[in-house]
């Protein structure tokens, strides 16, 4: 593995567990196809003098749903629709990608690497993600996610709507697990990444989690339904730059849902996940429907 992609994976995984990292840390930002080009988005909205991360000539490693491969900013203008902010589109920095595309498959992330970087020598593994959710499943995680909801419940997670509002109760919550996979996480003897979906009277929340075993690994990493993308419309890759576990779990939509794109990334660790990035192209302003 490349000593470049070693660090950003490095660092990603000895960040704390719970929240994202601030938008395009560690290089990282999101990729969509839109009108048969690739595009990067930084959406972040501090403007740094004199730095721009998406500048002409900038390579990335863009990741998909079928490899990766080295990418180069061919053009880099500002546009907008893939944000909003008060009923209005936001102005973005983005930029256009050129580079193999047939080698990576549907663009999910693009990592920020040097001019020297190459892919010679990659013993990265790619891995389209299946869905395994059984009965089985249930069986034996469902008294751990009783008893997590039930936990997150107490500590306000689920926080009744209205001043007068009754507060929830766990026996009043209902789980549904829409995703679930194995895979090779160091330290775990049976790692399983799911997203659960758990009702509590009106209240909704969707979470990814880790679980070994029978046990569940950390806490709740949320996924809120940005775009109202159904966990359904997502598709899930791993992706492991060594081929020796730590991998990426990537999440993205195949074709956009009604609203538009989304983008997720995760890094997995025997400690719990951790997301690094969440993003939604969001092109219709939909506050303003």
């Amino acid at each position: 593995m490349h000593a470049t992609i070693a660090a950003v994976l490095l660092a990603l995984t000895l960040a704390p567990a719970q929240a994202q990292e601030e938008y395009g840390a560690k290089g990282i930002y999101p990729v969509y196809e839109t009108s048969g080009q690739w595009l990067i988005f930084d959406k972040n909205p501090k403007k740094t003098k004199g730095s721009n991360p998406l500048a002409l000539g900038v390579r990335f490693l863009v990741i998909g749903s079928q490899g990766a491969d080295v990418f180069t900013v061919a053009r880099a203008s500002a546009t907008y629709g893939g944000a909003c902010k008060n009923n209005r589109p936001v102005r973005l920095r983005t930029a256009l990608l050129k580079g193999p595309r047939l080698t990576v498959g549907t663009p999910i992330i693009g990592i920020k690497v040097g001019k020297d970087f190459k892919l010679k020598g990659s013993r990265a593994r790619y891995l389209p993600l299946k869905n395994q959710v059984t009965e089985s499943v249930y069986a034996k995680l469902g008294e751990a996610l009783k008893a997590a909801t039930a936990q997150d419940i107490e500590g306000g997670a689920f926080k009744p709507e209205g001043e007068f509002a009754l507060p929830p109760r766990a026996d009043q919550s209902q789980t549904k697990i829409d995703f679930g996979a194995h895979l090779n996480v160091p330290g775990a003897a049976d790692a399983f990444v799911l997203v659960e979906g758990t009702q509590v009277a009106a209240l909704f929340r969707r979470c990814l989690r880790l679980a070994d075993v029978d046990k569940l690994i950390g806490g709740c990493i949320q996924m809120p339904h940005a775009l109202m993308a159904e966990t359904g419309l997502l598709r899930f890759v791993a992706y492991d730059p060594s081929g020796q576990g730590n991998p990426f779990l990537l999440a993205y939509t195949a074709e956009p849902p009604m609203w538009g794109d989304e983008r997720w990334g995760f890094v997995l660790r025997s400690s719990g996940p951790k997301m690094f990035l969440s993003d939604a192209m969001d092109t219709r302003c939909r506050e303003g429907f």
